[in-house]
């Protein structure tokens, strides 16, 4: 079968690959936090400034973003916001100072910034809803890889190789600017000139021609999901599905950026094992996260799934620092592999487009991931704040132990809509080319 462009399929491999580099340029200074730290003469609590840096302008950017690009196009603002997000990597690299580091961070974050609400948007709109957790859990295991590279990429080229914290950081960003001409073949513009977007990520109107016709009937015309929003407590879950994000993501941006340094500084590995280490999180996510998404598909509810990683999640995170032993220490990193950010947040992804508007797949996404980056700006700050107070990463891990079980919590208030709400807001040409199509309506959460 052809893969034309604008294709679900092509799509989430490029955005795959756009996952890998996004990833790969945030998690290599992780890696080389020590070396950095030598090379100025900085403090915990000013390595996790430098850190944060970053992650502060990428939040910043989550909800203009998204409104951005319903408003604009989706690929008019995806694709210079990662041309921008490789230049400032590769700049990383060649910073002279800890003040000129930190500034370049900072851009390197705000044009990442624009990849998470212009890419899912797209998708959401481009995946059949029968596939759209599988085809989010694709794409989001390229975090993983990216994680598992940039890892590397320290570890090999910073301490085994002795090539010091620079190379890695301006081969990254190569790699991402070569990347990103791909992206500008392979993803068509959303808009027409007069600003109605077309193809898979098109309204009501185009129902029929240019997407399939179960990826228009279950990611939701503005009517159908709106319904669902202001009955039942539609916003009430939103709002909860957020603070889930907010609270699971904690403790993952404590891991990425914290943990090498951890193992080496407070367990005593070199640099290169510390690294490879840290690659047991992202391994052990791959396969995890394909069996959650594929699961909560064939369920037709994501809460189920979610509700059973979290609570082991929270004890993985609170067992890191007590672990007596490597097994102990590296089984517990593992298991937060198996059920932490990673596996969860194609879960997230999907709660959301499916009681979302397409034409409001921006916004959504956009407030989605300002909720997670919010703990993604405050983890490495405050726990190297933590680390310097305490003499010890202990209360870090606990706090992040903590929000994971709150996120548990607040699962409860999230609520998915069911067949019957489902049925009462198709129009009767959706539900009639979508039965045409040889698809069934979306299973019941009820």
């Amino acid at each position: 079968m052809a893969v034309g462009r604008n294709d679900w399929r092509l799509l989430a491999g490029l955005f795959f690959a756009g996952w890998v580099a996004m990833y790969a340029n945030r998690t290599v200074l992780s890696s080389l936090l020590e070396l950095v730290g030598v090379e100025w003469s900085l403090s915990r609590t000013e390595l996790g400034l430098l850190t944060s840096a970053f992650f502060v302008a990428y939040t910043a950017m989550q909800v203009p973003a998204g409104v951005l690009a319903d408003r604009r196009g989706r690929r008019r603002l995806l694709l210079p916001g990662f041309v921008l997000h490789g230049a400032g990597a590769l700049a990383s690299g060649l910073a002279p100072g800890p003040g000129s580091f930190l500034a370049l961070r900072v851009l390197t974050g705000l044009g990442q910034g624009t990849y998470y609400a212009a890419q899912y948007a797209l998708a959401a709109a481009a995946i059949p809803f029968r596939y759209r957790g599988l085809g989010t859990a694709l794409i989001n295991s390229g975090m993983a890889f990216g994680i598992g590279l940039g890892f590397f990429a320290g570890s090999a080229l910073g301490y085994r190789l002795g090539l010091g914290w620079r190379w890695p950081f301006v081969l990254l960003g190569l790699g991402t600017l070569l990347l990103s001409l791909a992206l500008a073949r392979g993803v068509a513009d959303d808009r027409t000139p007069a600003g109605r977007r077309t193809g898979p990520g098109a309204g009501p109107d185009t129902a029929g021609k240019n997407a399939p016709a179960d990826a228009i009937a279950a990611t939701g015309t503005g009517p159908r999901a709106a319904a669902f929003l202001h009955t039942g407590g539609g916003a009430l879950s939103l709002a909860a599905t957020y603070v889930v994000a907010f609270t699971t993501m904690y403790g993952f941006y404590l891991i990425l950026s914290w943990l090498p340094y951890y193992l080496q500084t407070a367990r005593g590995l070199d640099g290169a094992t510390a690294g490879l280490v840290s690659l047991l999180m992202p391994f052990f996510a791959l396969p995890a996260s394909l069996w959650a998404a594929t699961a909560s598909d064939r369920l037709g509810r994501r809460k189920p799934v979610l509700g059973l990683l979290l609570p082991v999640a929270a004890v993985a995170l609170a067992a890191m620092p007590v672990a007596t032993g490597p097994a102990a220490l590296y089984g517990a990193v593992a298991l937060y592999g198996l059920t932490g950010k990673l596996v969860v947040d194609p879960l997230l992804v999907a709660l959301v487009a499916d009681a979302t508007p397409r034409e409001a797949y921006g916004r959504a996404f956009g407030v989605l991931n300002f909720s997670g980056t919010l703990s993604m700006a405050l983890a490495p700050a405050v726990t190297g704040w933590l680390a310097d107070l305490t003499g010890t990463f202990l209360a870090g891990f606990y706090l992040a132990a903590g929000l994971q079980a709150l996120a548990w919590a607040a699962l409860w208030a999230v609520r998915e809509p069911g067949r019957a709400e489902r049925a009462r807001t198709f129009s009767h040409s959706e539900v009639s080319s979508w039965n045409s199509s040889g698809t069934s309506l979306p299973p019941s959460s009820e």
